[in-house]
């Protein structure tokens, strides 16, 4: 059997980061902040962001560099003379670089443009990475070999700790270890063909696999809506249409107390199986509809019937799509315009050419984690998270 590694990162504590110090100390630096925002939030946020956040500088060497102002806060918030210097690592190797970016540098060619309000823009030109700010530059600083999470499993031991009780599994993820699950996963939904500006959802139990592959998609630039493990299928199908996902991540299986959710075949499977989006299933309607000659009005009936039936919804199964078209063929017998053979006929057509229509996702990813028996696999859709991320380091 295969070991999921992404679960067992490490078993003993590692190093615990230092926390920052609050700048806002009392209520006069509360006021003397808020003023400051309200008298140009451009610049006050500007100055904040810009030692705060690492930005991709295309200027700096061949291949651009990862920078970040070495103006504090409070010296920019102050107005203090200082040199613009930034620094931070070149994208081409991760060596560190320390430059003088002149006076008049800022990543952005404005903080804050208020010129279409209410519909502001913050940082126009600017370049940044989420994933590259809470991941990436930690490791790069050295500090690697600290803690990133602590992931505590669902179950719950009540004997252990003296009574008081613990994790049954508990471990450790250093953030060496995170950026590197993270660059896997990245890998694998490159693999996969997916860009910035992709789709994907997630529907995940509580497990490290959830931080890698979200990480992951923010790496690549890719929007990602998470859908919480306890929602229906309904739900979930709702929001892998209305994110355009083209993959969905899952897994095996989760653990609820003392029992375990299958997640795939409980959430995943019957979400794309069972479910159609409206406006694909009135695109199926139609097109069967056409191909069979049916008469302009005929067809606007059956299609003016599912209407009324799915409105509102944004996907369906498909026995309240053959409702609707039921409505219809009921109206059009009464009205003498369609006899019972042509109705029969007609439905036949609309239910195979419903249970016909096209996959709705390119793939589902599944995580092992419970490894759930006799677990239903579709070879042309379903891939394993292990093989995907094992095939990265190839």
């Amino acid at each position: 059997m295969h070991t999921n590694n992404l679960e067992k990162t490490s078993a003993a504590p590692l190093s615990v980061p230092v926390p920052q110090t609050n700048p806002v100390r009392n209520a006069a630096d509360w006021q003397r902040m808020r003023a400051a925002c309200e008298a140009d939030p451009g610049a006050f946020h500007g100055d904040i962001a810009a030692s705060e956040i690492h930005w991709f500088v295309a200027s700096v060497g061949s291949h651009g560099a990862w920078l970040k102002s070495e103006q504090t806060r409070g010296e920019a918030a102050a107005g203090a003379a200082v040199s613009n210097t930034w620094s931070g690592w070149m994208a081409s190797d991760g060596a560190p670089v320390r430059v003088d970016m002149g006076s008049a540098f800022w990543p952005w060619a404005k903080a804050f443009d208020d010129s279409d309000a209410p519909h502001y823009k913050w940082f126009s030109g600017a370049r940044t990475n989420a994933c590259f700010n809470e991941v990436d530059r930690h490791v790069l600083a050295g500090f690697g070999n600290e803690t990133a999470y602590i992931v505590e499993g669902d179950r719950w031991d009540m004997s252990r700790d003296g009574g008081r009780g613990l994790p049954v599994d508990q471990h450790f993820i250093s953030r060496k270890a995170l950026l590197v699950e993270t660059a896997k996963c990245a890998l694998a939904l490159r693999a996969l063909g997916l860009r910035a500006g992709d789709r994907i959802a997630l529907n995940l139990p509580n497990i490290a696999a959830q931080l890698y592959w979200t990480e992951a998609a923010k790496r690549l630039g890719i929007v990602y809506t998470p859908v919480f493990g306890g929602f229906s299928d309904k739900t979930l199908s709702d929001r892998i249409h209305d994110a355009g996902a083209r993959i969905v991540i899952t897994a095996d299986g989760g653990y609820r107390n003392a029992q375990i959710v299958p997640f795939k075949s409980a959430y995943t499977d019957p979400a794309l199986d069972n479910f159609v989006s409206v406006s694909a299933a009135r695109e199926v309607v139609a097109s069967a509809l056409t191909k069979r000659g049916t008469p302009v009005h005929d067809a606007d009936v059956v299609l003016h019937a599912i209407d009324e039936a799915l409105d509102g919804e944004v996907t369906v199964v498909r026995g309240d799509v053959m409702r609707g078209v039921g409505h219809a063929l009921r109206d059009l017998s009464r009205q003498g315009t369609l006899d019972a053979a042509g109705a029969a006929a007609l439905r036949t057509a609309i239910a195979e050419a419903l249970v016909a229509t096209p996959p709705r996702v390119d793939a589902v990813i599944v995580v092992r984690h419970t490894a759930q028996p006799d677990l239903v696999w579709r070879p042309e859709r379903d891939r394993w998270s292990h093989a995907l991320t094992d095939a990265a380091l190839l």
